[in-house]
């Protein structure tokens, strides 16, 4: 087996595998096929494992200025954020302030990463933002030194796959026995959803209509309390779990199950959302993740994803970029923790 066709299996398999037994015998004409349509369309690709667990973001193993290393990705960040770690180093830039989710100003250093090693991929001389302090964490003796955002796969297919711990970069050849696109890859057949420059896309929540960014660094969803989409009277919420979240600053919401959640054609049921009060926009978060294998199409503005059963055997580490911290309140809000949320 050639290299590519062995990467292109590697990126088949996860999604055949979240075929039931009833449906594994048809499911090999499609396995074969969509084998076959990666063998011919995927032009280059590299599959990486990630390293956390189902509740972890998505970290990836990379090699930074020669040294091993770990990131987390996310395809809400608009930026490729690092902190100094150990021999890491890098230089100081122009300090100028970010904004958070919340509206908190934070503060950040452009500087400069001579390599990034992604898999097989070797990037070059790249602009990044350089965050206050070190890293404070490993995963496979590795220092977890950022965030690698959006602008690297602008080019790129990005498939996430939570349930079977792997992640996909892959470029699609433009050509007319390809024009099906990526959707031929996935062995269920993956609801096709626009999406835009910020990765966001278009769901119902109770039958209304929002534009939800996607986030599996986030460690829930989360919506406005001022949103139109939030069908959730002032008087629902105050019977629902209290919460506390810190993004920025402390932000004060509740837990509320919405009856309804629907994304593309696929309805989802009864949801969980943290809806909270000063933040702008809804956020898709982990929860949603962990069960879908899901792929970014950057280069056609498209977001597809299908179902799948989680096989993932790592235990989870509590990791995410943003050191969102959450917890129940009844009376006392005032003692929550200090943690800070990093900006997007």
């Amino acid at each position: 087996m050639s290299r590519m066709r062995l990467l292109s299996h590697c990126l088949i398999l996860p999604l055949a595998l979240a075929l039931s037994d009833s449906t594994r015998a048809q499911g090999k004409a499609r396995l074969l096929e969509a084998e076959q349509i990666a063998d011919r369309c995927v032009t280059g690709s590299a599959i990486l494992p990630l390293l956390g667990g189902p509740s972890d973001a998505p970290i990836i193993p990379v090699t930074i200025n020669d040294h091993p290393a770990a990131m987390f990705v996310s395809p809400l960040f608009g930026h490729l954020f690092v902190h100094n770690a150990g021999d890491i180093w890098f230089n100081q830039g122009i300090t100028h302030p970010m904004i958070a989710q919340d509206h908190v100003p934070v503060l950040s250093e452009q500087t400069r990463i001579d390599t990034l090693q992604i898999g097989p991929i070797m990037l070059h001389d790249l602009i990044a933002e350089r965050l206050d302090g070190e890293a404070r964490h490993s995963i496979s003796g590795r220092p977890l030194i950022g965030m690698i955002g959006r602008p690297l796969f602008k080019k790129l297919l990005l498939m996430l796959d939570v349930p079977h711990e792997k992640l996909g970069l892959m470029v699609w050849r433009n050509s007319p026995d390809c024009s099906s696109g990526p959707s031929a890859i996935f062995t269920h057949t993956p609801q096709i959803i626009a999406m835009d420059d910020r990765a966001r896309v278009m769901a119902q929540i109770d039958g209304r209509k929002l534009r939800l960014t996607l986030d599996p660094d986030l460690g829930m969803n989360t919506l406005p309390v001022s949103d139109p989409a939030n069908s959730a009277s002032t008087g629902d919420l105050a019977h629902d779990p209290k919460v506390v979240t810190r993004f920025g600053a402390i932000t004060r919401g509740a837990r509320h199950v919405f009856h309804s959640f629907r994304l593309g054609e696929k309805q989802l049921g009864p949801t969980e959302f943290l809806v909270l009060e000063n933040i702008d926009e809804g956020t898709l978060g982990e929860s949603f993740f962990q069960h879908n294998v899901v792929l970014f199409d950057f280069p056609d503005d498209q977001f597809l994803f299908a179902p799948s059963e989680a096989r993932v055997l790592q235990p989870n580490l509590g990791l995410h970029f943003d050191e969102t911290h959450q917890g129940y309140t009844s009376v006392q809000e005032s003692g929550a923790s200090e943690a800070g949320r990093e900006s997007k």
